[in-house]
């Protein structure tokens, strides 16, 4: 489902600043098949020949498996671990998990077993990527993903669409991103986000993540964030 104009302008206006202004980013991919998160500064912090070998070893894995290079944000974590206490973002993790959001789609999928939204903010520029995959993790119960896309301009010449394929590997559906709107999908589905080149300029902002089945296991089990002004 594509959903254009999800949320208010004011509010798409505020979350897309909030993004584009973030400093702070954590950088990830796999390394041999394991999750890592990597500092964003280290384009600053290693050298040429580590930076090349890096880039070597990752698209030398992107070739015939899962893999990925983007930035994000883990929304999650940060409101259940309180990391940022006072931050907007940690509104935005409740507006995912109020009535509003979580009833609205419920209704819309025809899926009452959702109980609650994870989430993060993702940050695709040049060179990054996310490999075809379909979102099936055992043990998480994830009936459907969503991605708001937080882009005002996208030239479609810099890739970074969110493309479905069929049982053959076919590309049957591309969505490329358009300012606020919301992109849901039913879990298991193949798809992928396509390579951002190096001469692409923007940046790929959204906020993504799945809708569970269940109830949240860290509700209640941490300190609420403080709320403070933005």
């Amino acid at each position: 489902m594509h959903i254009p104009n999800f949320l208010s302008e004011t509010s798409a206006d505020q979350l897309f600043q909030c993004l584009d202004q973030q400093g702070t980013w954590n950088l990830v991919c796999q390394q041999d098949g394991q999750h890592v998160d990597l500092n964003d500064t280290i384009e600053s912090v290693w050298n040429a020949e580590q930076l090349a070998l890096f880039t070597e070893k990752l698209h030398e894995q992107a070739t015939n498996r899962f893999q990925y290079l983007y930035r994000t944000i883990p929304l999650y974590d940060v409101f259940h671990q309180n990391l940022l206490p006072g931050h907007f973002l940690n509104e935005v993790f409740s507006f995912l998990n109020s009535p509003a959001f979580l009833d609205y789609l419920r209704a819309t999928l025809e899926m009452p077993k959702i109980g609650f939204a994870d989430a993060q903010a993702t940050c695709f520029s040049g060179g990054q990527f996310l490999n075809k995959h379909d979102d099936n993790v055992p043990g998480k119960r994830r009936l459907a993903a969503y991605v708001l896309n937080l882009t005002p301009s996208w030239n479609t010449n810099w890739g970074g669409a969110l493309q479905f394929y069929d049982a053959s590997g076919a590309c049957t559906e591309s969505f490329f991103p358009s300012y606020n709107a919301l992109n849901v999908f039913r879990v298991p589905q193949p798809h992928a986000v396509t390579y951002v080149p190096p001469f692409a300029t923007g940046k790929r902002l959204s906020i993504t993540g799945w809708l569970r089945e269940g109830e949240d296991p860290s509700a209640g089990s941490s300190e609420a964030p403080h709320r403070t002004a933005r």
